[in-house]
């Protein structure tokens, strides 16, 4: 299994998570995910494949993905070498307000 590390605390005042994920060479996303969220990637190092509902995209180092809300999604890091991605994601994006 990967590698996460959480770079900003999980509370509510935050309106996003920042994470690193660091995979070696073979592994991957254990389960197949579906989110409420939207996330955005930025693979860091090295390459894998990513599943987005039913299309397959080959990535490498440099390559930005966008994951829209609901969409099945998928990772597993090819190569030699570990790959590693920056991961954001809205969490709190329609907390209910009390004031």
């Amino acid at each position: 299994v990967f590698d996460l590390r959480k770079l900003l605390p999980q509370t509510e005042e935050y309106d996003f998570n920042i994470h690193i994920m660091d995979f070696k060479p073979g592994q991957f996303l254990n389960v197949k995910e579906v989110h409420y969220n939207q996330h955005g990637l930025l693979l860091l190092e090295g390459q894998g494949i990513y599943r987005l509902s039913d299309k397959w995209y080959p990535v490498q180092a440099g390559d930005v993905i966008y994951m829209a809300p609901f969409v099945p999604q998928w990772y597993a890091a090819l190569g030699e070498e570990r790959s590693r991605y920056i991961l954001y994601k809205d969490t709190n994006r329609d907390a209910i307000l009390t004031f």
